[in-house]
């Protein structure tokens, strides 16, 4: 297994001089890119683990190119983790629907952004495999499997990424029969599931796998863009373990699918 490679993308020399010399004291590959075009040419030839990217570039700001990258089949799935002085009021959750899957503000605290790569690049489900087929690491538990069903293809994106960067095994649907019938298939231990589907809303979905007939006993997490004030309620009384309203903050859900999971093995 080589070093991780991780391409940083910004135009401060200071800081990619910086980040270039911690990255690499902590054993990965690290490749640079100060300008837009060259970014994601870098991302394509290189194909990196991990991308660090700043908002302000020449050539196109770093949601032009995450923008770029997502719609690229080929470099989709490479994690981005924005790095930047920009207000996070304005631009994090712009960030994160875009695909990101962590913001940091400059100037970045060197443990956190350290932390923060370590945790995406090496507790992955695919190292973790890696590690094990070496003897590195002998896990007791195996990954949990989440289905996320909804039809909005970037939202599925972005979760997908996120859940498999904390170490999730993603299963994907985009309407109401192909959600239950990959529940009932794949027995995944988690279902994050929308509201509004093809073929069906995600009550009838919901209902459907609580019923005598199906009777699966997986927590739901209802995420939705439709108003709480109608929808909650009646989520939680048709069996849901919490309901959040899109867009929800990233770290509010990944803290509610970790209590939903805990619940569920706890009960279990």
């Amino acid at each position: 297994m080589g070093s991780k490679k991780i391409l940083i993308v910004d135009d401060d020399k200071d800081l990619i001089l910086g980040l270039n010399i911690r990255l690499k004291a902590a054993g990965y590959h690290v490749i640079l890119a100060a300008d837009a075009p060259s970014a994601v040419s870098k991302a394509m030839r290189e194909n990196p683990d991990l991308i660090i990217l700043d908002i302000g570039l020449p050539g196109g700001n770093g949601f032009l190119v995450l923008d770029r990258l997502k719609s690229l089949t080929s470099v989709a799935g490479i994690p981005v983790i924005i790095l930047t002085a920009r207000n996070p009021q304005i631009n994090k959750e712009q960030s994160l629907k875009a695909g990101a899957i962590a913001f940091f503000q400059k100037p970045a605290d060197n443990n956190d952004l350290l932390g923060t790569i370590q945790k995406i690049l090496e507790e992955s489900p695919e190292s973790v495999k890696e590690k094990e087929l070496l003897g590195i690491v002998k896990t007791e538990n195996p990954v949990k499997k989440i289905l996320i069903v909804d039809d909005d293809k970037d939202l599925l994106l972005g979760l997908n990424i996120r859940l498999k960067a904390a170490g999730y095994h993603v299963i994907l649907a985009a309407d109401a029969p192909s959600a239950i019938s990959k529940a009932q298939r794949e027995h995944p231990d988690l279902i994050i599931l929308d509201i509004g589907l093809p073929g069906g809303d995600g009550f009838l979905v919901l209902e459907r796998l609580k019923s005598p007939q199906i009777n699966v006993n997986i927590p739901i997490i209802i995420l939705t863009a439709k108003d709480a004030t109608t929808n909650k309620e009646r989520a939680l009384k048709a069996g849901a373990a919490a309901f959040l309203q899109k867009p929800a903050d990233n770290d509010e859900l990944m803290d509610t699918v970790r209590k939903a999971l805990s619940i569920a093995e706890n009960s279990g």
